[in-house]
This record gives C-alpha cells, structure tokens and sequence, in this order.
C-alpha cells in the first residue's frame, strides 16, 4: 500500500496542536497561541505554495536567442521543441508528499486557532 503522507512527523504536529490548542482553553493566553497557530498554519500553507511552484515547470521553454558567430543550422539544432514544452507545461498539477502533509497541518492549525479565539 502506498502511503501518500509522512505519517509520523504529521501525527506529532496534529497532536502538538491540540496541545496548545488545550492549553489555550485551560489557562495559557489564548490570543497569544491563537496567534501562534494561526502563524504556523499560514506558514504551512505557503510551504505547500512553494511546493508546487518548484514543481510546475515555470522556466521551462526559454526562448534562446541566436549567439553571434553561431550558423543556421547550428541554432536550428539547439532550438527548443515547441510541442514538447507545451506537454510540460499543460501536465497536472503535482503535490508532492511534503506538499500535502503541510497543507493539511497548516489547515488543522488555522482551524485550532480560529476556534480557540471564538
């Protein structure tokens, strides 16, 4: 079977934020691990942002100029194929493990934090 998360390090980061999450009603300032959750939940969503910016093939198909003293034929062989980076970049949208652990830490995070201040 294959396993789509990093099921250790998110089990420790969900039961650390019930942690605080707890320590939050019984007694700590709430607004101070309210906000501390909330940062960290952003901060996991933007891990995954990054994620699948790296993934998605952004530089792929620069255009290549001719250099000087380069013939023709030279240029013509180095040149891009079009088509071949239109499949690149036309391809799915890829999350890769790292990318779905932290999105859901950091929306279980944001969810703690918004219901530890109501």
């Amino acid at each position: 079977m294959r396993q789509h998360y990093y099921w250790k390090p998110v089990l420790f980061c969900f039961l650390l934020g019930f942690f605080l999450f707890l320590l939050g009603i019984f007694g700590l300032n709430r607004i101070l691990i309210a906000d501390c959750l909330f940062i960290l939940g952003l901060a996991g969503v933007c891990f995954t942002v990054v994620d699948i910016l790296l993934g998605a093939h952004l530089l792929a198909g620069w255009f290549r100029h001719k250099k000087k003293g380069e013939s023709d034929e030279e240029y013509q062989a180095s040149k891009i194929d079009p088509k071949k980076v239109g499949r690149l970049k036309d391809g799915p949208v890829r999350f890769s493990r790292f990318g779905k652990s932290s999105l859901s830490v950091g929306m279980v995070y944001i969810i703690f934090s918004v219901l530890l201040t109501l």
